[in-house]
This record gives structure tokens, sequence and C-alpha cells, in this order.
């Protein structure tokens, strides 16, 4: 089940950065931001290990909607 859920948010994160390429928005440098932001220090003490995991998915992510591009 947990499977499920994470390719739909992956999908869901794909949508979101191709949307946002169309408009323009540079989606390197956004998520090069959104991975700052979730290294700083005022992420939740309870998301901290989902940090790495969530920073890879921004990557792959990101690489998916330019290659397609």
């Amino acid at each position: 089940m947990a499977d499920i859920h994470a390719r739909e948010t992956q999908e869901a994160l794909i949508a979101v950065l191709s949307t946002a390429a169309s408009m323009g928005i540079d989606i390197d440098l956004l998520c090069h931001l959104a991975a700052e932001e979730l290294e700083s220090d005022d992420v939740r003490i309870e998301t901290q290990p989902f940090v790495p995991g969530a920073i890879y998915q921004l990557g792959v992510c990101m690489n998916y909607v330019v290659e397609a591009s």
C-alpha cells in the first residue's frame, strides 16, 4: 500500500513541476530552493528522517520533467 501512495505522490509532484515549467518557472531553481528549505533548521523534528528521501524525490521528479521537455 505504501508503494501506491509513494507513486501517487511522485506523480503529483511531477504534475506540479510540469505545470510550473509550462508557466516559465525555473524548476531547477525551484527544486534547489525546496531542497534547501528541507535542509533548514526550520524542519520539524518528526519529519527530519524523511528529508534525504524527499530531496532525492525532488531530483528524480525534476529530471523526469526536464528530460520530457
